[in-house]
């Protein structure tokens, strides 16, 4: 080989700077000479080391590539200007061309860029050359595309430079399309090398794609496309182009891209279908997605979905998996189960996306077609996945994966439905055609849906479905387990079936979604069990034996070594061993994505370039940029065997282990090997700690541990041993040490990421000795591999010239020479990529696929082991790190290395974080010296901002103390905000560093504010950036700044006057109007979608601010029509975030002020009625009008704004003066509230009030005096709601103040804060009770904090006005209870403290014995709220926060300082915490508690118990049962020994526990359950009659049928009253008192509008004088008196309202208890009958019915008997009630069985009612001779009942009798007894069952006698008989049994046998009964009776 010298470089240097043109032809020749042929390696290597020593501004000398470049350019440019008349010699051109490139081939020298100096300049030649020179363009595009492949050289080439060249070749392309001779060859080759250059300029822009270009470039690809007509490879590249230019500036396009679409649809669509080309077809599918991911607009979409829908659909029924090749043994077709092709994987996401689009974004204009078209989308698809085809599965796969979070969770439950209503056909098409494809993404398909469906149907989490929908759920997967069950034998032959089916069954089993998951015996002893190899079989033993939440989906692909121990210890032990996170997330342990092991891969997490969403749903989310938080370890729970079959197990496994592991030892020479083995070691180690009883270390450990040592020491020897080899050779070399480089990293991580090395809080001496002696093994390995890594750096010359001799050699041939042309951008590192998660390192300048060891592949895999060791040594691990960095020179594996060092801080590292930076701050340096793009240098500096993040974070909660450390970090961060400052001023970033540099801004922001406020105005300047999406991430983190500093006002004022563009503004510093903002024009609608999105961001992250920027968001939609649907889908995903069930519900909380910004800043009202979706969905103009009236009218009449008055006044179609008045109430508030506020402009409020109010309504002061009046509570309601908008106390205050005295014309001076003087009484308690029930709605309907506390305020002010009239015990009662609700919310806990001081402060002035029962009923519960406001959360560490002050005085002033009245309450306390916060309350409470039993207190909460609140019901039964575990109530006196035995003497102990079992039936019944089973289960059962006998609440003793009292004197009717007793009244009352204690503000009003009407009634003033004092105010407070006229108004607007609501009786669905809970079930039930009842108590409880379950429930006897003396209805409602109770409720499938025992209940109050007429009545004869009653046939109708006249039955006597004579039952219903009987057996009700057996007999036998013994020869026993055995046998009745058995049949001596113990008879007539059963098939036997008496003893 030549070699060269200076001499032979000057010699070419001087030829080539010739003016001689020959003697420049003959240099040209001789460098040609020396760059081809053997020479070229030692010509290039020469001018590569020359051009590696210049420094980054020295300028390259004659020896050097750029030199040699900008020579040979300038004799290029000498030969063209001296050829005008003839062509310039091609050799000149073909000479650059090979000069670049070799120059390019030589940067394994030192030198990646060699022609870094020079390329600015050869970018200009070029583009000069190519525009005036048209022979030297093939050269010249070589070159070009050459140089683009090299980003950093992109970065370098002008934009003007840039623009010329794509604007050049796009008009070549124009010119060649449109020229006739088109369709030559050659100017086809030619037309091909112009698109390949075009698309490496479009894929390969300077930075950012310019903006000027973008208009000329899209009009291009329009006129080009609209020539295109065939397919090919021209075309094909042209797509490929045209999906480049949307890649990398689509969402800057805007509505360009749809305009570039409809050019290019013509000639997608037609040849999709037709084409054969594969690589065509895939291009369209990406352009597809790409159009689909840019369309913002829904409407625009929707036809391209509907047609992408129909082509997806013939994709994937045409393609098929299995027709991918054709192989011929078996194990190899397994192996292709599943695949997918590159082709079949983009063409599943594709549908996936399509699937998505048109079931959840559908054009929403028309509603009738939107649902339409969604409906037919989801059959389409359910259809699909029916057919059972691989394809659709794989596409169901990605779509349930990508977008679970976006899918409606009951359409995926439409879809799982249809599966698994296919599924079994599509195992058995799988079985018989052996074609397993379809089966097996089926079962993928299931198994990705597990994962959405599974635990929330478990965890009874469906919100959004129904119970219906949960149940399907629930029987779809009973199916799936079922099926796989049954094949299990078939398709464990088929590996990737079998792995499949095991892992979704793993999953089934734990999830615990079924009931009953047992495995037969028989599949036990399938091979797959016996020889147990699959990853999938272990994962099913580990979940089926520990039967707990041991493993997650993303678990699945889990390396053996972790699936391995953890079945083998669920077996042994019922042991979980794979641990998790505690929010659920599962612990990385195995790298490999169980995706790509199951044949298909996802994306990454990182939001690619083809991803980025423009939907306007998408793109609206609200991010919240929460901080990362650390996921804290947590073992999972598990099911452990006993100890005595655990044991055995566990040492037998034990020495099993040691026999295969350990004894029997192989020498292992591989690293991968190695580290698998103590990977599978350490996690048994982790197994025998975890389930051991006792601390020491086990032998089986010791030895464990001692070889696992031995292993790890053994890879020490292999890595020194190489180490040696590398000293003796001077260079690296292929060894096979290092062989499969990612395999030994992959089990690396598994080792050091095994759960052993995780430190344990109850880690003892023998643990840590054992786990210190394994971590000192790993720091001798680490210790060794960075041994190895420093002695590489010292040969790395030698292995550089190795690479370079190598790839030269590799590029001599042509196909070498290709591979040298696509090698630069195949060489990009991606910084992006994460090398520790990553097994495979994409790395540039290593070598061709033909060279099997790399030096710089070799430092990256050496890298990633070393920073493994960062889970196991953090320390050492980043000081070794550190010192590689510091000596290696590789620019790309600085900033591997330096990626890991900022990823991976550790507290202990902070020292040396200063020499970390000044390496960064050097990389910097140099890369800006060289003028190249610093976007990577960034990424490191990112990742120590988040982690120093993460750290402070952790110190803070852990409130280290840093001091001095502290300011070392201050001074490192005042570093990097410098270096950041610099590279932001560089202008040497793209969009992708400007997002860098956005995130390190922001997080320098939260990190340290004061170096982060020096950077807010390039933030501010980033807001108008240019790329879409440097604005649209900016967007997402702007909030941090509001969550850092104060001054929302001043910071929102900034930023929109940092937008670019003027918007209406309408704020206290600013008022733009909308005509302002029209003068000034539209913005770029991208640059509107970023400020919208921004705005959305800014009012979700500031309270002060959201006013503001929804106000601006609706008048941007207003102005701008085409951002609608952005302005409606972000303010919905706002009201989401913000907790509210809809846009509307929101945007009702802010329509006041934004309607009073829209008339201050003159934006058109036209516009606001289009724009009336945005605001009320559905409704028209008129109505949007009238609603908008009360903001609006008051608005405009303040500004006198008179033509728009009369425009509202025609849209309403009234007068505006009629208008004016209907509004006076908002009109006058409002102007009161300005008046008041003495703000500027408040004398316009004045003016108003005065006269420009009359004169526009046209009334005299005489008329708006009378409305004042006449409207004064509308007046007293309606002014907090202006209060909200001025968000002012002190107004509303005032407001009210001056209001009151206007109302009653007696204005007063009121300064004082004590009360208002109402001499009106306007403040009655009545009044103010609904005053504070409309406050109560407005604070539920407010969700948000933020709003409720602005409510709130309302409430307080309320209160300070009250005075003295707040005390009154219905309003303190009401007001207690609701701040009581709302105190533990820490935002609302300063408001709630000084509303309840307000009270006791007003109590303690005046004290009385109704406020302190009052507030001593309260006072358990408001006491515990605020002892838990006081108790630091788990999350706050060692219990070192401190309390509110306010919280702490309250709770003095309740208990220590309390009246003395309230001791007594106070004695019912649980005890305080121990906290030094609470010692002086405790003390006081032990004082007091001193001789007070918890056994009385235990009693007495029993009897007040059944009229508690829910809330006060559920907080006193846990206080109890925590008093019950801790052995207070139930400790008599004496030992405690003998405690146990006497629980159950003590009878009145014994009596109030069984009365709580009604509270099973109550709302909170899932909750007390456990707590009064507990208590159940302290008493016993005692007398097993207690249990059979139903216990009746008190209420229930008041029988709902009484005797009629005549006027004449000691006469009394016989006749039956069927209206509501007095003492059932008493009853209903007390319960509704306890609703007026609920939670919810409806249940609240509901009650308090019955009250109101019962008490109008003379019934219910009468039942109202039972009540104590105390309970009478509370409920008097509803009543004025008897109101005759009132009832029948209400019953009137009811009766209406029902008949509009009404379900007829014979609907099925209102009977059925499917699917139904209890409350579901009767309240619409009683609340449709009680539209046919005539009791006015009754009818008025009608709409609480409908919400409680237990008045429905008290009501219902009452109810059915009501009916049933009702003889003037024209149907036969008994007929109907009968048909659907004996259809419906009294059947055997029934499985709500509380209802059978309601409709038993009530039976048995007709059957008691019944009976009392039939007594009292001597001369009505025997039921049996009645007539049945003749009934109309005439049909029924919900609105055929007839109601009954309040006036007309109080006239008379208001009484319905009742007469049973017509009845054809005891119970009036025509219901056989058997039925009921039966019914009553089901719910456990025996003796009601003989009952109604006994009333059969007497109806069928006339007597009551069981009838003729039956000697038939058959063996079934009758019904009744049947029955009644049913029921004797149940209860303690003995001799009952021989009485009842008439006859000597097999199945009666069964039962005698059996009752009588004699189980060996009963056991010998079984057989016989079988033997006649086989001998006489005729006469089948009922073994039901016998079956369930038998399994009472077996």
């Amino acid at each position: 080989m030549a070699t060269v010298t200076s001499r032979d470089v000057q010699e070419i240097v001087n030829k080539l700077s010739s003016d001689k043109a020959r003697t420049r032809e003959e240099g040209i020749k001789l460098l040609n000479a020396w760059l081809e042929g053997e020479r070229s390696m030692s010509f290039c290597k020469f001018l590569g080391r020359n051009t590696a020593m210049l420094n980054p501004n020295q300028i390259p000398h004659s020896e050097t590539w750029p030199f040699l470049v900008t020579l040979l350019i300038d004799c290029i440019l000498s030969e063209i200007s001296t050829s005008k008349r003839r062509v310039p010699k091609l050799m000149y051109a073909k000479t650059l061309r090979i000069l670049v490139q070799r120059a390019e081939d030589a940067k394994a020298l030192g030198n990646n860029l060699p022609l870094i100096s020079v390329v600015k300049s050869l970018f200009s030649h070029i583009w000069d050359v190519l525009r005036d020179v048209p022979s030297f363009q093939s050269e010249y595009g070589i070159i070009l595309r050459h140089l683009l492949a090299v980003r950093d050289y992109c970065f370098h080439m002008r934009k003007r430079v840039y623009c010329g060249l794509v604007l050049l070749y796009m008009e070549k392309l124009e010119s060649s399309f449109s020229e006739k001779n088109y369709g030559l060859a050659n100017i086809k080759e030619e037309v091909f090398r112009h698109i390949l250059t075009l698309h490496s300029l479009l894929e390969n822009p300077p930075g950012d794609f310019p903006g000027s270009l973008r208009k000329d470039v899209v009009r291009a690809f329009i006129e080009i496309f609209a020539s295109v007509r065939d397919e090919g490879k021209i075309s094909r590249k042209l797509i490929e182009c045209l999906n480049t230019l949307l890649l990398e500036d689509g969402p800057n396009l805007g509505n360009q891209s749809l305009e570039i679409h409809n050019s290019v649809k013509h000639f997608v669509f037609r040849c999709w279908h037709t084409t054969h080309d594969r690589s065509l077809k895939d291009a369209f599918i990406l352009y597809a997605r790409l159009q689909l991911n840019l369309t913002r607009d829904l409407g625009d979409g929707a036809a391209l979905v509907e047609q992408l829908l129909e082509f997806v659909g013939r994709e994937l029924d045409q393609i098929n998996t299995s027709s991918i090749a054709i192989v011929r043994s078996d194990a190899a077709r397994d192996e292709k189960y599943g695949t997918l092709t590159n082709s079949q994987q983009g063409l599943v996401e594709f549908a996936a996306l399509v699937f998505y689009r048109a079931c959840v974004h559908v054009n929403r204009a028309p509603l009738a077609e939107k649902r339409a078209r969604r409906e037919n989308a989801v059959a389409y698809i359910n259809e699909g996945l029916m057919r059972g085809k691989s394809l659709w599965h794989a596409a169901f796969c990605y779509l349930s994966h990508n977008y679970h979070k976006r899918i409606p969770k009951d359409l995926l439950a439409y879809w799982f439905d249809g599966i698994c209503s296919s599924f079994e056909r599509i195992l058995n098409d799988a079985n018989m055609e052996h074609s397993y494809d379809g089966l097996l993404w089926t079962l993928r398909s299931l198994e990705e849906v597990s994962s959405l469906l599974m635990p929330q149907v478990a965890l009874g989490k469906i919100s959004p479905m129904s119970t219906l929908s949960s149940n399907k759920i629930c029987c779809g997967w009973q199916t799936v387990w079922s099926c796989l069950m049954h094949n299990l034998p078939i398709l464990s032959n088929v590996a990737a079936v079998a792995d499949a089916a095991f892992k979704l069954l793993g999953n089934m089993v734990s999830n615990d979604i079924l009931n009953i998951t047992i495995v037969s015996p028989d599949l036990w002893d399938l091979q797959c069990f016996k020889h147990v190899t699959a990853m999938s079989v272990l994962y099913f033993l580990s979940c089926y034996f520990s039967r707990k939440d041991c493993q997650d989906t993303a678990m699945l692909d889990e390396h053996m070594v972790t699936l391995l121990p953890a079945a083998v210890y669920a077996l042994c032990a019922g042991f979980a061993l794979i641990p998790h996170y505690s929010k659920g997330h599962p612990l990385p342990l195995i790298p490999v994505d169980a995706s790509v092991a199951a044949g298909y891969r996802f994306k990454d997490h990182e939001r690619l370039l083809e991803d980025f969403e423009c939907f306007v749903d998408v793109l609206t989310e609200i991010s919240c940029n929460s901080s990362n938080e650390a996921y804290k370890y947590q073992q999972c729970s598990s099911v452990r065997l006993p100890q005595q079959l655990r044991d055995p197990l566990v040492q037998e496994m034990e020495n099993c282990i040691l026999r295969v592991l350990v004894d029997v030892k192989t020498e292992e020479n591989f690293l991968s090997e190695i580290f698998l083995r103590c990977a599978l070691l350490s996690n048994f180690i982790y197994g025998a700690f975890s389930i051991r009883v006792r601390e020491e270390i086990s032998p089986f450990c010791s030895r464990i541990c001692q070889y696992l040592v031995e292993l790890v020491e053994s890879a020490v020897s292999i890595i020194q041993d190489f180490h040696m080899d590398v000293k003796t050779r001077g260079c690296l070399t292929s060894n096979s040490t290092f062989d499969g480089a990612c395999s030994i990293i992959t089990s690396f991580k598994s080792f050091v990421r095994c759960p052993f090395f995780m430190k344990r809080e109850e880690e003892n001496a023998a643990d840590a000795k054992v786990y210190s002696s394994i971590i000192q093994s790993v720091e001798r390995f680490l210790k060794a591999i960075c041994d190895l890594y420093v002695e590489s750096l010292n040969c790395s010359k030698n292995t550089q010239d190795e690479t370079v001799s190598m790839e030269f050699s590799a590029s001599s041939s042509p196909a070498g020479s290709s591979w040298l042309m696509d090698r630069g951008k195949g060489g990009i590192i991606d910084l992006e990529l994460d090398v520790n998660d990553s097994d495979d390192v994409a790395v540039s300048g290593g070598s061709s696929s033909s060279i099997s060891f790399s030096g710089l592949k070799w430092k990256m895999d050496m890298i990633s082991l070393i920073s493994s060791c960062f889970s196991v040594l953090p320390s050492i691990t980043w000081d070794s790190l550190l010192d590689i960095l510091v000596k290696e020179t590789h620019p790309k594996v600085c900033e591997c290395i330096l990626r890991n060092l900022c990823q991976n801080l550790h507290s202990s590292s902070l020292v040396k974080l200063t020499d970390l930076v000044a390496l960064m701050i050097e990389m910097v340096e140099l890369r800006m010296s060289l003028r190249l793009n610093c976007s990577e240098v960034l990424t490191p500096i990112c990742c120590l901002l988040r982690t120093l993040l993460t750290l402070h974070s952790m110190q803070k909660e852990e409130n280290d103390c840093l001091s001095s450390r502290e300011r070392d970090i201050g001074q490192i961060l005042v570093s990097l905000g410098d270096l950041v400052n610099k590279v932001s001023d560089s202008n040497l970033l793209d969009w992708h560093g400007r997002v860098k540099l956005l995130n390190c801004i922001c997080d320098f922001v939260c990190l340290n504010p004061e170096i982060g406020q020096t950077m807010v105005e390039k933030l501010f300047m980033l807001l108008r950036d240019p790329d879409y999406h440097v604005r649209f991430f900016l967007a997402r983190r702007i909030g941090v700044l509001f969550q850092t500093w104060d001054g929302h006002d001043e910071l929102f004022q900034d930023i929109c006057s940092s937008f670019g563009t003027k918007l209406v503004i309408c704020s206290k510093e600013k008022l733009v109007t909308a005509n302002e903002v029209l003068a000034d024009g539209s913005p770029p609608p991208p640059i509107m979608e970023t400020i919208v999105i921004t705005l959305a961001h800014l009012a979700f992250c500031s309270e002060k601010v959201e006013l503001e920027a929804v106000f601006m968001m609706c008048v941007i939609s207003a102005i701008h029509p085409s951002h609608r649907e952005l302005v409606k889908a972000a303010l919905d995903n706002l009201s989401r975030e913000l907790q509210y069930a809809s846009r509307s519900k929101y945007l009702d909380e802010l329509m006041g002020s934004i309607l009073f910004c829209w008339v201050a800043c003159a934006v058109s009202l036209t516009a606001l009625v289009e724009l009336r979706d945005l605001f009320v969905l559905g409704v028209e103009p008129k109505h949007f009008m009238q609603y908008c009236c009360q903001w609006l009218l008051p608005a405009l009449i303040l500004r006198e704004d008179s033509s728009n008055l009369d425009w509202v006044a025609n849209i309403t179609g009234q007068s505006l003066a009629v208008l004016v008045k209907d509004q006076f109430v908002p009109i006058f508030s409002i102007c009161m509230a300005l008046h008041c506020s003495r703000k500027p402009g408040w004398e316009k409020g004045t003016a108003v009030l005065r006269s420009l109010i009359l004169r526009i309504a046209e009334m005299s002061e005489d008329e708006r005096d009378k409305l004042i009046k006449k409207h004064m509570m509308q007046l007293l309601r309606f002014i907090p709601r202006v209060q909200l908008s001025m968000q002012s106390k002190q107004l509303l205050m005032a407001s009210w103040r001056c209001t009151i005295p206007l109302i009653v014309a007696h204005m007063e001076d009121c300064t004082t804060m004590v009360g208002v003087v109402d001499r009106i009484n306007i403040f009655r308690p009545d009044r103010v009770f609904m005053l504070i029930v409309d406050m109560h709605y407005k604070v539920t309907a407010a969700v948000n904090q933020r709003h409720r506390c602005h409510r709130l305020s309302g409430l307080e002010a309320l209160i300070n006005i009250l005075g003295q009239r707040a005390a009154v015990a219905s309003t303190s009662c009401y007001l207690f209870n609701l701040v009581s609700q709302l105190v533990s919310c820490h935002t609302l806990q300063e408001q709630c403290c000084r509303m309840i001081s307000i009270l006791l402060k007003t109590f303690k002035s005046n004290p009385s014995k109704e406020t302190t029962q009052v507030l001593g009923e309260q006072l358990q519960f408001l006491v515990s709220k605020l002892v838990a406001c006081c108790i630091p959360h788990e999350s706050d560490g060692d219990n070192k926060s401190t309390p509110s002050s306010q919280v702490l005085s309250l709770l003095h002033l309740l208990t220590v300082d309390s009246d003395p009245a309230l001791h007594d309450y106070i004695k019912e306390f649980e005890p305080f915490p121990e906290f030094d916060i609470f010692e002086r309350i405790r003390m006081f409470q032990l004082k007091l508690c001193k001789g007070y039993s918890p056994r009385d207190h235990f009693l007495k909460f029993v009897k007040r118990s059944c009229y508690l609140p829910p809330r006060l019901l559920l907080w006193s039964l846990q206080k109890l049962h925590g008093k019950l575990r801790g052995g207070e109530i139930f400790s008599l006196e004496g030992s405690r020994d003998n405690a146990v035995g006497d629980w159950h003497c003590d009878f009145e102990m014994v009596q109030a526990v069984w009365s709580l079992v009604r509270l099973f039936g109550s709302e909170d019944a899932n909750n007390v359950q456990s707590m009064v089973s507990d208590f159940i289960s302290r008493v016993g059962i005692g007398d097993p009659r207690s249990v059979v006998f139903h216990l009746p609440r008190n209420f229930s003793q008041v029988h709902v049928c009484r005797s009629v009292e005549s006027n004449a004197a000691r006469e009394i009717s016989f006749n039956m009253d069927t209206d509501m007793s007095e003492e059932l009244i008493v009853v209903l009352l007390r319960i509704l008192k306890k609703y007026l204690m609920d939670d919810s503000v409806k249940i609240v009003d509901l009650t308090s509008q019955t009250l109101r009407g019962i008490l109008s009634t003379e019934r219910g003033q009468r039942a109202l004088s039972s009540f104590d004092s105390y309970d009478r105010s509370l409920i008097e407070v509803h009543s004025k008196g008897v109101n005759i006229q009132w009832v029948e108004n209400c019953l009137l607007d009811r009766e209406q309202k029902f008949t509009g609501e009404a379900k007829s009786l014979e609907e099925e669905s209102l009977w059925s208890t499917n699917d139904k809970t209890y409350e579901l079930w009767i309240c619409p039930l009683v609340y449709s009958l009680v539209g046919y009842c005539s009791d006015i108590i009754l009818r008025l409880c009608q709409d609480i019915m409908l919400l409680k379950a237990e008045v429905a429930e008290l009501l219902l006897p009452n109810l059915l008997v009501n009916i049933a003396g009702r003889e003037d209805l024209a149907f036969d409602l008994c007929q109907i009630i009968s048909n659907q109770v004996q259809q419906h409720v009294l059947i055997r499938t029934n499985k709500l069985p509380k209802s059978i025992q309601v409709m038993l209940d009530a039976l048995n109050e007709l059957r008691i009612c019944y009976v009392m007429d039939r007594g009292a009545s001597a001369a009505v004869p025997s039921k049996r001779e009645s007539t049945k009653l003749s009934r109309s046939s005439s049909g029924y109708t919900p609105k055929s009942r007839s109601a009954v006249k309040v006036r007309d039955s109080a006239a008379a006597t208001g009484v319905v009798v009742l007469s049973t004579s017509k009845w054809n039952k005891v119970y009036w219903l025509t219901i056989d007894y058997l039925v009921v009987a039966r019914s009553a057996i089901d719910c456990g009700s025996y003796f009601t069952s003989v009952m109604y057996v006994e009333h059969w007999c007497e109806d069928h036998f006339n007597s009551l006698t069981l009838g003729n013994p039956d000697f038939s020869h058959l063996e079934k026993l009758p019904h009744h008989i049947e029955i009644l055995l049913s029921a004797v046998t149940r209860i303690n009745e003995p001799d009952s049994l021989y009485g009842i058995i008439q006859s000597h049949k097999l199945t009666s001596q069964i039962t005698t046998f059996e009752h009588e113990g004699n189980f060996s008879k009963a056991l010998e007539y079984y057989d016989l009964q079988v033997r006649s059963e086989a001998e006489d098939d005729s006469s089948p036997l009922d073994f039901k009776t016998n079956t369930l008496l038998f399994q009472s003893w077996t």
